[in-house]
Parts: structure tokens; sequence; C-alpha cells
């Protein structure tokens, strides 16, 4: 793995780590069944991946980035829609480190793995977007920091 393609998995890693931990705090503002079904969901989504890209990192002979304790999520959340528009970054932030790992990355395994967080962070976002009525829902190209 290159030193490039290493760095971009270990970014990735550090947005999982975030979006576990942005999740859990969402949960506590999510009133409705459907949504907190999605929000479960999408949790456990991260954790997979994140726990995936830990053991990449470990694979290639490098220490992972550690989690944070906490997180600034640029905002207050005071209500579901305030914790749907921070769920909505942090799958733009997972984009974001994939779409690093993508670029960066030669190994089919490694892309393969980067398309996949890739794709559904960016599926996820655009759930999140239509859930309080954001428009454009998806962006063009999704990742672009």
């Amino acid at each position: 793995m290159t030193e490039e393609a290493a760095r971009a998995l270990r970014s990735a890693l550090g947005a999982e780590h975030a979006a576990v931990w942005v999740y859990g705090l969402a949960a506590a503002f999510v009133s409705e069944s459907r949504v907190r079904s999605a929000l479960d969901e999408a949790m456990s989504a991260h954790r997979m991946q994140r726990d995936e890209a830990d053991k990449l990192v470990r694979d290639s002979g490098q220490t992972p980035p550690a989690a944070q304790p906490a997180y600034d999520v640029g905002q207050s959340l005071t209500d579901q829609t305030s914790a749907i528009r921070v769920l909505a970054k942090a799958e733009h932030d997972c984009q974001v480190g994939w779409r690093s790992v993508l670029e960066n990355s030669e190994d089919p395994g490694l892309r393969r793995t980067a398309l996949n967080g890739l794709t559904t962070a960016a599926t996820r976002a655009t759930r999140w977007r239509l859930t309080i009525g954001e428009r454009p829902a998806a962006p063009e190209f999704p990742g672009q920091p």
C-alpha cells in the first residue's frame, strides 16, 4: 500500500469513527420510529465499515487512529431535523474519506471497500436530506471536499 493510500485509509477510518459517534448523539433527538429504524441500520453499517477499515490499516502493518472521546458537529442539536442535518454532514465526511481512498489506491480489494463506503454513505446522505426536505438531495459528485 502506498503512503498516499494509507493516509487516505486512515482518514476514512477517522471519518467512520466520527460517524459512529455522531449517530449515537443524534439518536437522542430522533423520535419517529421509521427514522429511528434508519438511524439504527446506518449506525450498524458504519460500525462494520469502521471495523473493516481498522482491519485494513492493521493488515498493512500500521497503527489505526483511535476514536476521539467526542467530535465537534459544528452546530447545536435541538430536534430531529437538526440531528438529521448532522447525520447528512457525517455521511458527507465519510464520502470524502472513501473517495480519497478510491483515488489513491491501486489495490482492487481496497478500491472495492472504498467504493462501497462511498456509495453507501452517499445513499444514506441522500435519504437523510430527503427526510428533512432538503434540496438538492443528492450532489452531482459525491465525496467532493
